[in-house]
């Protein structure tokens, strides 16, 4: 890769021995002495380079702002802020015409808004104003929607629980006080409380099902690459999915079809269709589980530790209430489900300390946000830890320890994720879709303001023992509400307080259309706030 060259007089006066000795001391890099003036102009032909592409204007996706104007943006009082679920308000009216006219829609404020500030849950910095749309805000629009706000988003996307944002608690809307679920809290807030219709979440771990499952709503985490990531913050493109948050099936089916296929940009999206050679996601609705086979998942079922056996009973009943609609219920196994946590734990914690935290992403074709990148760094000049999270910390920590540590444990975790497709593959092959608890548990408390960090992740421990695992694999799965539980805080369970319940459908890859047929039906048949 002959592609250096001679260092300008410039360049060269810019890079000093000392700074090559600093380089290599930091890598653990020894140079002989007599080389160092060498390398030093080596180092200097590079800045050339550097120099050269940093005076080229960037190229990201243009916005038309004439025919999507950005109205009446701004952060709303807490007076008119319900449930505490707005990070920004914003009017975008979307075509006149359109498959979503008529839907409002709030978005997950790590989605990038043109012209509209974005927290991302963080006051690590409060100036960041995205100078794009995201793929999916374009596709809304363009279909019609009616985008009113950004969506509060847990601390740099990384809490499941409704708590950590800098703006404050955002509240479930059967009761105020317990989490709404996270990251997509707000979104999970105002869906939930009929304030918009549409939600767009982000599911990095399960945060879209987790808001879905604790405020009652169908969440779809699609096919990883299904629906284009362009435009939104990520931890790591390896679990990066988004998707659609609403309190029923057929309009979930419905933003679905309009946000979904390949954008051209997004390279996660190598194996999806494009968006007109999508199926009509709406067209299985009506068509009954009659024949199917619906699968009970053994190891979503033995959390013994983390998973109530309220939530276990419930959710084994609305599974073998299909029996009644002419589906065939049966049990099967996949015995790695059972450490697919600890799987993601050993490569996630790493991609995120790395990406996210410590600016180090690499390897991806896409649309970058290199001011977000710069301002998310703990690496800049203006980072300040007492602003950072404690699972923000326990992330970066965690992972910085695994690369210290473990530097071959990513790609072996890697490689596992392969055989937790593989696995979940063959069992989607002998059954059409694979049931289990969304979360373990309905919605929690908030902790108390002076929690301290065990406290804090105690709230959501546990969470994700039956949703991580599909980021890791790339399947689609879903929350479908399906029952109502009294609420539990400690010891105490609260008879006047209930909470839904949610039940993961888990389906093939590419396989939304069969998800959203069997889901339909329950839907249909049965009124969850009842059971």
């Amino acid at each position: 890769m002959a592609t250096f060259g001679i260092a300008s007089n410039a360049n060269k006066q810019k890079i000093t021995i000392r700074d090559v000795e600093k380089l290599t001391r930091d890598i653990g890099v020894d140079l002989p002495e007599h080389h160092k003036e060498e390398w030093r102009e080596l180092i200097a032909s590079v800045q050339d380079s550097i120099d050269i592409v940093q005076a080229l204007p960037d190229y990201v996706p243009e916005v038309d702002l004439q025919r999507f104007p950005r109205e009446n943006v701004h952060r709303p009082e807490k007076s008119v802020n319900p449930g505490n679920a707005w990070a920004w308000r914003a009017t975008i009216e979307g075509d006149s015409e359109g498959p979503l006219k008529g839907v409002t829609f709030c978005l997950k404020d790590n989605i990038c808004v043109k012209d509209v500030p974005m927290l991302v849950g963080t006051d690590v910095f409060t100036d960041y104003i995205p100078d794009v749309d995201a793929t999916v805000v374009t596709r809304i629009l363009e279909a019609g929607g009616t985008i009113e706000g950004k969506a509060v988003c847990e601390n740099l996307s990384l809490c499941a629980a409704s708590f950590s944002a800098a703006t404050g608690p955002v509240e479930n809307p059967f009761a105020k006080g317990y989490t709404s679920g996270g990251s997509s809290s707000g979104c999970g807030s105002l869906v939930g409380a009929g304030i918009v219709d549409a939600g767009i979440g982000g599911d990095q771990g399960g945060s879209i099902r987790f808001p879905a499952s604790y405020c009652g709503l169908v969440g779809m985490k699609p096919t990883w690459g299904l629906v284009p990531w362009t435009g939104m913050m990520t931890h790591d493109p390896v679990m990066d999915t988004t998707g659609p948050m609403t309190k029923g099936v057929a309009l979930n089916a419905k933003v679905l079809q309009a946000i979904a296929g390949r954008d051209g940009i997004d390279d996660r999206q190598f194996a999806a269709p494009l968006p007109d050679e999508l199926p009509n996601y709406s067209e299985s609705l009506y068509q009954g589980v009659k024949g199917l086979k619906i699968g009970i998942l053994k190891e979503g079922f033995q959390f013994e530790t983390t998973l109530d056996p309220r939530v276990r009973e419930k959710v084994l009943e609305a599974a073998n209430l299909f029996q009644t609609l002419g589906a065939e219920v049966i049990e099967i196994s996949v015995p790695l489900h059972s450490v697919a946590g600890h799987i993601v734990n050993c490569a996630l914690r790493p991609a995120a300390a790395q990406q996210a935290y410590l600016g180090k992403a690499c390897g991806r074709r896409g649309v970058s946000s290199t001011k977000y990148a710069t301002l998310s760094s703990w690496m800049n000049d203006t980072a300040d830890s007492k602003h950072m999270f404690s699972a923000s910390k326990f992330s970066l920590l965690s992972g910085q320890w695994i690369w210290s540590q473990h530097p071959t444990l990513y790609g072996k975790a890697m490689n596992l994720y392969r055989r937790l497709q593989d696995e979940y593959s063959e069992a989607l092959g002998k059954v059409d879709v694979l049931i289990m608890p969304t979360t373990p548990y309905v919605a929690k408390t908030h902790p108390p303001t002076n929690a301290d960090p065990v406290e804090q992740m105690e709230k959501s421990r546990g969470v994700a023992i039956n949703t991580v695992a599909f980021n890791a694999s790339g399947h689609p799965a879903m929350n479908l509400p399906i029952g109502m539980l009294p609420a539990v805080d400690g010891d105490h369970t609260s008879e006047e307080i209930r909470l839904p319940v949610g039940m993961q459908i888990v389906g093939a890859m590419f396989q939304e259309q069969k998800m959203y047929r069997v889901a339909a039906a329950w839907e249909h048949e049965f009124d969850w706030q009842k059971l």
